[in-house]
């Protein structure tokens, strides 16, 4: 088990559209991330209630066809692209609960330009480069940002 990092709309031909982590290397990822500021500790949401959703609802390539499942899929992919802070004010990079599961989850181009941003202050301020990011995170990062983010599957 691990977590795939795609960035999403892409060309084929884009380099740095892809990172794996396994159930391990996540955690020092992510504490790195929060430590420099490009991430903040964050809840992971509810997923929205299924009403009772069958394979009905769903054709034969897990496309919703009635009304509710498009409805459900539709609450599922903004949950899953939500910037996690709630009522709280805005806060600026990656919520980490976006590496909590491989879910889906969606990191989206504002979050990936913050996270560089955060990067580039700590790095400035004279903060090293941490050994948890190896030399694939902040690349994965800047093609995400310029295209729709990533997704953590």
């Amino acid at each position: 088990m691990g977590y795939d990092m795609v960035v999403q709309g892409a060309p084929e031909d884009e380099s740095n559209t892809y990172l794996r982590r396994n159930i391990w290397g996540m955690a020092p990822t992510v504490e790195a991330l929060v430590r420099l500021g490009m991430a903040f500790w964050s809840d992971v949401p509810d997923f929205p209630e299924s009403d009772h959703l069958t394979k009905d609802d769903f054709d034969d390539d897990g496309a919703p066809i009635t009304e509710r499942a498009k409805v459900y899929v539709q609450a599922v992919e903004r949950m899953l692209a939500d910037h996690g802070a709630g009522d709280a004010e805005y806060i600026g990079g990656i919520p980490a609960h976006k590496f909590s599961s491989n879910d889906g989850w969606h990191v989206t181009d504002k979050e990936c330009v913050e996270a560089l941003n955060a990067y580039e202050v700590s790095i400035q301020a004279g903060d090293a480069h941490p050994e948890a990011l190896h030399d694939d995170v902040i690349p994965l990062l800047k093609t995400a940002a310029r295209y729709e983010g990533f997704r953590v599957f």
